[in-house]
């Protein structure tokens, strides 16, 4: 993700500080990301930023998996627009394709030209990208957002970065011999998407926004139809348990390792949605409250600190279960069995199938967090500009 601020939360005059997440052996090919995330490891850079060239710059989230060399194909091909001015400035300067889905607009530019790419593979891709954010939140998450698509060598869908400080804005590298398999499985974009709903909080949590992106994605798959709830919880049985805390851990807010910002986050989420299920007695759950934030907020180009996250999200609920979890998670590395957890929402992984015990306590739900919602008409283009 990751930006340093201050603690007066401002941009300090440090650095920016950007994650990049690869695989240090093969990963499979296909949709199985819990493959490739079993062997990840953090590259991080620092670019100078200063207060004088982006005041009040604030809202960057990175996220880079590298199946099978994805990241060498990424530095390669990306070095160009790999600082924020530079993206920027090819989304004001260079042509666009409009697409409108859910009340936003996304801008398309293809970075000079991208040659080599299927546009047509591009575009539906997208399309159905936004469709599934737009399912989850009822809306596109914001008004307008640049996406600028780099070509890249290769077959993979490569690393995103998503931005907020100078209007919402995402970069993401495709591999020019991309199949259609390719874009039907590929879950990147969406998460990038995802960022889009939530204001920018401070440095410290950013687990809460990367855990958000983590837990909501295959979600909003699921209930556009593109994703069997199957591999929705296949993901997080495989998943979760990377985020417990490890010995010598503290809070969420003070343990910045992968493990805890992505999957310790996810788990924030995923217990948080079991909550006000419960309290509600089904009737809403967490995708309410996000709704409820997103439209408070306006998306990733506002600042606010969690405590106004919380309040917002928990007042849509009529609950306290946001801003009573961060309370518990924030500082304390909370132990957790997950296996009971999965137990009670009828969950388990057999065989390498995901199976269900649809008589289990918490199973219906398990059944409303993923049950698919009306589809969303598909984004029209209004040509290039």
């Amino acid at each position: 993700m990751k930006q340093k601020r201050s603690d007066e939360g401002h941009l300090s005059d440090l650095s920016l500080v950007s994650m990049e997440v690869r695989s240090d052996s093969d990963c499979a090919s296909g949709p199985t990301r819990s493959v490739c995330f079993g062997g990840i490891f953090l590259e991080v850079w620092n670019l100078l930023v200063r207060r004088s060239t982006r005041a009040g710059a604030f809202g960057v989230l990175i996220l880079g998996l590298g199946a099978g060399g994805m990241l060498t194909e990424r530095t390669k091909a990306a070095d160009r627009y790999s600082e924020a001015d530079d993206l920027y400035g090819a989304l004001r300067t260079q042509p666009h394709t409009r697409l409108s889905v859910g009340g936003g607009e996304i801008d398309v530019v293809f970075a000079d030209g991208a040659p080599g790419l299927d546009r047509g593979r591009v575009f539906d891709w997208i399309n159905a990208s936004a469709r599934a954010v737009t399912t989850y939140f009822g809306r596109f998450p914001v008004r307008h957002v640049g996406l600028l698509v780099v070509a890249g060598d290769g077959s993979r869908i490569g690393s995103g970065t998503t931005y907020g400080f100078d209007g919402s804005a995402i970069h993401i590298v495709v591999g020019r011999s991309a199949d259609a398999p390719v874009f039907q499985n590929d879950w990147i974009l969406v998460h990038e998407m995802t960022h889009l709903a939530l204001p920018t909080v401070p440095h410290k949590s950013d687990w809460l926004l990367e855990g958000n992106a983590t837990y909501v994605e295959p979600i909003a798959r699921a209930q556009a139809g593109q994703l069997d709830a199957a591999d929705v919880w296949r993901w997080s049985l495989e998943g979760m348990p990377k985020g417990l805390p490890r010995p010598g851990d503290e809070g969420l807010d003070y343990t910045p390792t992968w493990g805890r910002t992505y999957w310790g986050g996810a788990m924030f989420w995923l217990l948080a949605d079991i909550r006000i299920h419960q309290r509600t007695e089904n009737r809403l759950g967490v995708q309410d409250a996000l709704r409820a934030i997103n439209r408070a907020s306006g998306g990733n180009t506002a600042r606010w600190t969690v405590d106004r996250v919380a309040a917002t999200g928990d007042r849509a609920t009529g609950t306290d279960v946001l801003t009573a979890l961060y309370s518990e998670m924030k500082g304390t590395p909370v132990p957790m069995d997950l296996d009971a957890v999965f137990e009670k929402l009828g969950v388990a992984e057999r065989d390498g199938k995901t199976v269900f015990d649809e008589h289990a306590p918490l199973a219906a739900i398990r059944r409303s967090i993923t049950e698919p919602h009306a589809a969303i008409a598909a984004p029209v283009s209004s040509g290039e500009h």
